[in-house]
């Protein structure tokens, strides 16, 4: 939602109306970003699917307009799966990833005609069986890994350290390995390649690196087994977040020096040319590619709204304690840097501690966040790019979840309700009658 002073006046009268804290979903722009993100992707390649990352934000006012946009489903677990399901989405529009799926998730994906990418040795007997209930060779999957390591600090060895706990490494005769099981399985039939890099990427040349490295392995692999998509997972970046490098124990980790990639220009166009020359050098580009995003889609649709709880002037510092704290946005804080703007105050900018409400010392969102030297209680702040890693991640660590309010054009609604201390007892043995 952009920070204009129409757009400003109408989250001040949300906070008014609905109360803080709460999200604010703004449909258009996730449906004009999603659009921006698939016509990228469609240069790629003469066949290309984007799937939006379920775990992202599964919010039915965010994923059912996406759907009726063209977005397919990226799912994680049976139980994200029977959302998508249970949202209207066809099986034949989902695919189902994760490093440890249920035998019973995987048998109720078969019967609704979601691809599967396998990732656990363990599924490859068990979509066999499933296939054969289902009395037919079923397409599937294998997840992949590179060695190249995106994330490493500047200056670092550029190769994991140790593998990942997902897909199968190309580099060390593993994901030939398990190649040569799906193979031996008159009932399954390999011709995809799933691989994700990480996240929230910002480095073309490692991410070149570690697409050269898969598509080598692909273009051996396609030899053997009839690989006609490569789905290249998500991780792209957004310009509203800066991640830190590490995650400290204690204050020490939010402080603003130890950001990665604040001069980073975010090129996911940059990435997509990347990946579109990579297959095209080994002779791959007939293949379909499917991405898998979540935070570009999402990220900046959405924003938190909070109302200042308490201002505390110590002779150290100042703290501005939000009603939002880090159980609405796990990810900020000691890992990444979102934009404060205070709606309802202005004037000179200072560096302001910002903390939320939690009985928890690690509730901190930063200690030298911008914000008015004139802030004061009851003034409405927002954090922007919340769309991901927010609903799906928040806990009720002691603050119930809020609500998340959606706007379409003129149109305001309330999207998702507040969390009640009934909806938490509701899980005790006694309330279920046991």
């Amino acid at each position: 939602m952009a920070s204009d002073k129409g757009d400003r006046d109408l989250l001040i009268r949300l906070a008014r109306s609905y109360g803080t804290p709460a999200y604010v979903l703004d449909v258009g722009r996730l449906v004009d970003n999603y659009r921006a993100f698939a016509a990228e992707l469609s240069a790629v390649a003469a066949r290309t699917r984007v799937l939006f990352s379920l775990k992202t934000n599964y919010l039915p006012a965010a994923v059912r307009p996406l759907h009726a946009a063209g977005a397919g489903v990226d799912v994680v677990s049976g139980y994200e799966l029977e959302i998508a399901l249970r949202m209207g989405i066809p099986g034949t529009d989902v695919v189902f990833n994760g490093p440890a799926k249920a035998q019973g998730d995987l048998a109720a994906a078969v019967r609704a005609g979601v691809f599967v990418n396998i990732d656990g040795i363990e599924e490859i007997g068990w979509l066999a069986q499933a296939a054969r209930s289902a009395g037919r060779r079923l397409d599937v999957g294998l997840r992949v890994q590179a060695g190249e390591d995106l994330h490493a600090p500047p200056g670092a060895p550029s190769r994991r350290p140790y593998p990942s706990k997902f897909g199968w490494p190309v580099d060390s005769g593993d994901a030939d390995r398990i190649l040569a099981l799906i193979n031996a399985e008159p009932d399954l039939r390999l011709v995809g390649v799933h691989v994700h890099l990480g996240s929230q990427l910002t480095e073309a040349a490692r991410y070149e690196a570690a697409l050269r490295e898969v598509g080598c392995w692909v273009a051996r692999a396609r030899q053997v087994a009839p690989i006609d998509r490569i789905n290249v997972g998500g991780g792209f970046p957004v310009p509203g977040i800066r991640r830190f490098t590490g995650v400290a124990h204690g204050l020490t980790g939010v402080k603003p020096l130890a950001i990665a990639d604040d001069k980073v220009p975010y090129p996911v166009p940059g990435l997509f040319g990347e990946l579109a020359a990579v297959l095209r050098e080994l002779g791959l580009d007939d293949l379909a590619v499917i991405a898998e995003p979540g935070r570009a889609v999402v990220s900046d649709a959405m924003t938190l709204l909070s109302t200042v709880a308490s201002v505390k002037e110590l002779r150290d510092g100042r703290w501005v304690l939000l009603d939002a704290g880090l159980n609405l946005l796990p990810t900020a804080g000691a890992a990444e840097k979102h934009l404060f703007e205070c709606l309802t105050c202005d004037g000179t900018q200072v560096a302001t501690m910002v903390g939320g409400p939690l009985c928890y010392e690690g509730d901190v969102f930063g200690l030298d966040i911008p914000l008015p030297q004139r802030i004061k209680a009851g003034d409405v702040v927002v954090i922007r790019d919340a769309g991901a890693y927010s609903v799906t991640r928040a806990t009720s660590f002691n603050r119930l979840r809020c609500k998340v309010i959606s706007v379409t054009g003129d149109e305001v609604e309330l999207s998702w309700r507040d969390e009640t201390v009934d909806d938490i007892l509701r899980f005790a043995a006694e309330a279920a009658g046991r």
